[in-house]
């Protein structure tokens, strides 16, 4: 019970601050719809996994008819939950792979706060379709990708595989996809043969071929394990835990591709077992209701978390009002999910709006 209440103490803390010497912060930055979680040691080292939007984009839904309310980029909002939580720069900058929610934020973060090294997958995969026109183009990978390259000469620079690993203080990170491909051999605590894989069926789709090309990393923090998979896609992941599990259970997920049902699938789910899951979704991008209902099924599930209200799915399918961040028919604060993670495995998960901190029951493992 006092590890509980030291959770709960440190979940308070979670965007300002100094943190006990056993938490890991996270924040799950909200950037519509974007992708963009921050890591930060009780040292304070830090890792940003995805940018989010450039400026001008992903900005928050508006009423027809309505005037829009002055937008904050990605960056901007990068950079304030950084800053709360002490950062005057970040070590690690992650790109999971080259789609403008993910890798678009990266030139107007370099303008506001200064980064260290930054991992990629490599070279970008996808190509623009055919047809395509001046406005896909600007935003299509092919466009993106050689301006991502600019922006980061000179700097440190890794190409991270599957295998590969990064160490942050005692934050570890294992590669267990990249560039479309998995790791060779199973990881600790995996190695079993995976749950229903009888019963796992192929979806091709991929919404672009970068999307399976994304870095995907157990992290793990002393006993706990923190699994992310940027955008990789079912197929994938189904390789990951089919016929042999090669990751093990798991704490914390944040749900793969913004809780996509082009992702999620539920041999992967279903193996993995997280305890928690946060869906970095927008209002009207992921949180399919397909995949609600697989997260709701995994076998150890305590709770799942959103960063908005799921439009498409309605109210029967997402998470209870207290776990989401953003609400309908309430002005778009871009509210942020804090989570911290002790190194025993316990997990607690708050809600912030504006200076409050709504937080959950802390979960010990």
């Amino acid at each position: 019970m006092m590890k509980h209440a030291i959770l709960i103490g440190a979940a308070a803390l979670a965007l300002g601050g100094a943190a006990p010497r056993d938490t890991l912060r996270m924040v799950l930055v909200d950037v519509e719809g974007g992708s963009a979680t921050l890591y930060v040691t009780p040292e304070g080292h830090s890792l940003l996994v995805d940018t989010g939007w450039p400026k001008g984009m992903g900005g928050p839904a508006v009423a027809a008819g309505a005037m829009p309310p002055p937008a904050t980029s990605s960056a901007e909002r990068i950079v304030r939950a950084a800053k709360a939580l002490g950062l005057s720069r970040i070590d690690y900058v992650l790109v999971t792979h080259y789609h403008v929610d993910h890798v678009g934020g990266v030139q107007d973060l370099l303008a506001l706060i200064p980064v260290g090294t930054f991992v990629d997958h490599g070279p970008n995969r996808e190509v623009p379709p055919s047809g395509a026109t001046a406005e896909q183009l600007t935003t299509a990978t092919a466009t993106l990708y050689p301006k991502y390259l600019a922006a980061i000469a000179g700097r440190k620079h890794i190409v991270m595989q599957p295998g590969a690993t990064l160490k942050i203080d005692g934050l570890v990170l294992n590669a267990v996809d990249a560039d479309g491909q998995v790791i060779a051999h199973p990881l600790a605590q995996g190695g079993k043969p995976g749950v229903g894989c009888d019963r796992a069926t192929a979806k091709d789709a991929n919404g672009g071929e970068e999307n399976p090309r994304s870095i995907g990393f157990l992290a793990t923090w002393g006993k706990a394990r923190i699994l992310s998979l940027g955008d990789t896609t079912w197929n994938l992941e189904n390789r990951l835990v089919c016929p042999v599990d090669l990751i093990g259970p798991i704490d914390l997920m944040v749900a793969t591709h913004h809780g996509s049902d082009l992702s999620n699938s539920p041999a992967l789910l279903d193996t993995v077992a997280p305890r928690f899951i946060v869906v970095a979704n927008g209002p009207t991008k992921g949180g399919d209701a397909a995949t609600f209902d697989t997260a709701m099924a995994s076998p150890r599930l305590k709770e799942l978390w959103q960063l908005h209200y799921a439009t498409r799915s309605g109210p029967e399918k997402n998470a209870p009002r207290n776990r989401i961040a953003n609400l309908p028919g309430a002005p778009d604060m871009a509210n942020a999910l804090a989570i911290t993670v002790d190194r025993s495995g316990a997990v607690a998960v708050a809600v912030q709006r504006g200076d409050m901190l709504a937080a959950g029951e802390a979960q010990a493992r």
